[in-house]
C-alpha cells in the first residue's frame, strides 16, 4: 500500500469486508472518523462493491483526508432483516513536505 497524504484526492481506499454475501438490496455507508474526532458518513453505491470478493472501493474527494493522523473506518449496512456493522479498521494520513 502507498502512503496517504493530507488532502489526497482520487485515492482508492479498498475496504475488505470479507463478506461475499452482501445483499445487493441493502444500503451501505462508510463511517469515517478523522483524527480530530469529526466523523462523516460516505455513501456507497453498488458499482463500488465487488460482491464476489466483498471489497468496497471508495475514491476520496476533497475534504475526506484533510487532517494528518490516524483515521478510523467502519462499514454500516442496513438490510431488510438486519442492521450490521463491520469491524473497525484504521489507516494513517501523513503530512507533505512543503517546499
Amino acid at each position: 500500500m502507498s502512503l496517504l497524504y493530507q488532502d489526497d484526492v482520487g485515492v482508492n481506499l479498498l475496504i475488505s469486508t470479507s463478506n461475499t454475501g452482501i445483499p445487493a438490496s441493502g444500503t451501505l455507508t462508510i463511517l469515517l472518523e478523522k483524527p480530530g474526532g469529526d466523523s462523516s458518513t460516505l455513501a456507497v453505491i453498488p458499482s463500488m462493491v465487488d460482491y464476489n470478493t466483498g471489497i468496497i472501493t471508495y475514491t476520496t474527494v476533497a475534504g475526506d483526508l484533510d487532517e494528518v493522523g490516524t483515521y478510523r473506518v467502519q462499514v454500516h449496512g442496513v438490510f431488510t432483516d438486519a442492521d450490521e456493522y463491520s469491524n473497525i479498521d484504521t489507516f494513517n494520513v501523513f503530512e507533505r513536505i512543503e517546499v
